[in-house]
């Protein structure tokens, strides 16, 4: 009698202590304040990212006399950096090292941009070369390489098909969660795993064969690359979504989407944003992702290594995360099943 009694009175003070769940107009409520501190995220991120693009220290190459680029960049802002001929500085070109490079000699002078690594960018130094030139007095002589093709006259290919493959990371951890039911930590992430090699393989084929963006002689290449994006981004949401629970998914769109999307280069070339957005812009999926993608596609590959290495470890650090908790998870249920057992033969 006594032993039920404290049982029935140990149940109900574990009830007590459970936090009431919102319901009806208080839950409405609460709905409607995330909308709105999310919208309000979205504008700050957005419009305070992209509404004034400014140059921030843009990497240039100099070769020759740097009078010119110097006097320009008390109004340009650039980083200098002296090279000893036109093929040093278009080496440090190919391999991202600078975005651009100032050719002077005795019979004028050059400015070589690469469209590939930002059209923006590559506009803007011309513009801002061929006034300077002019108010000396000296004709620039404007130089592309790294084009871009036609398919991609704006050169955002790369960050649209990485964003397309972080949506589907978040949302096929998202999904899983919500109707897969109650899973193991292998097949979550090995499910995971396969919607990415899946999803991955159709972003390659539409953007690809069928659209012509990118192009098919990278295909096996890119398609590699796009299976890492999507599983870290998927891995990295089944972490948070195990941490947080539901709350986990808001956090992925805010970090992952409405700060990472302008952080990331993709429509405004990094050294043109705040320092805020291009600071930790590489360091998300979506600035690693779109670094990485564009130059595989219009630089050989060089300069990808960082990229590389910063999705791994959101697809590392996403598994381990998913893989302890849910261990921890397992062995708390097995010791209060056994208490529950213990409490129950004490009662017998």
């Amino acid at each position: 009698m006594n032993d039920n009694s404290a049982a029935s009175g140990g149940n109900t003070s574990a009830s007590t202590r459970r936090a009431p769940r919102l319901t009806g107009l208080p839950l409405l409520i609460a709905a409607l304040c995330v909308v709105l501190v999310v919208q309000g995220v979205f504008v700050l991120s957005y419009v305070g990212a992209l509404h004034e693009p400014k140059p921030h220290k843009v990497p240039l190459g100099v070769v020759g006399s740097p009078r010119l680029p110097i006097a320009l960049g008390r109004r340009f802002s650039l980083k200098l950096t002296s090279y000893p001929s036109v093929a040093a500085a278009r080496d440090a070109i190919d391999k991202r090292k600078i975005d651009g490079a100032f050719v002077s000699g005795p019979t004028g002078a050059t400015l070589i941009v690469a469209p590939a690594a930002g059209a923006a960018m590559a506009s803007a130094l011309g513009t801002a070369f061929a006034a300077g030139g002019a108010a000396v007095g000296e004709r620039i002589t404007l130089v592309q390489v790294h084009t871009l093709p036609s398919r991609d006259a704006s050169g955002n290919v790369s960050f649209l098909v990485v964003m397309a493959l972080i949506i589907g990371g978040y949302l096929a951890s998202t999904i899983g969660l919500a109707f897969g039911g109650p899973a193991t930590r292998r097949r979550r992430l090995a499910s995971l795993a396969l919607v990415s090699v899946i999803g991955a393989l159709f972003t390659d084929i539409f953007a690809g064969p069928v659209i012509g963006a990118i192009p098919t002689s990278k295909f096996f290449v890119l398609w590699g690359l796009f299976v890492l994006v999507m599983t870290a981004v998927a891995f990295a949401t089944a972490a948070l979504q195990t941490v947080l629970g539901p709350a986990g998914t808001l956090v992925v769109v805010i970090v992952f989407v409405i700060f990472g999307a302008p952080a990331s280069g993709g429509t405004v070339p990094s050294p043109f944003l705040p320092a805020f957005w291009r600071t930790f812009g590489p360091y998300l999926p979506a600035g690693a992702g779109t670094t990485a993608v564009r130059n595989t596609i219009y630089f050989g590959g060089n300069d990808i290594a960082r990229s590389l290495v910063i999705l791994a470890a959101y697809l590392v650090a996403g598994a381990l995360v998913v893989t302890v908790i849910r261990r921890r998870q397992s062995v708390s249920d097995e010791v209060a099943e056994a208490e529950a057992s213990a409490a129950a033969a004490v009662v017998v």
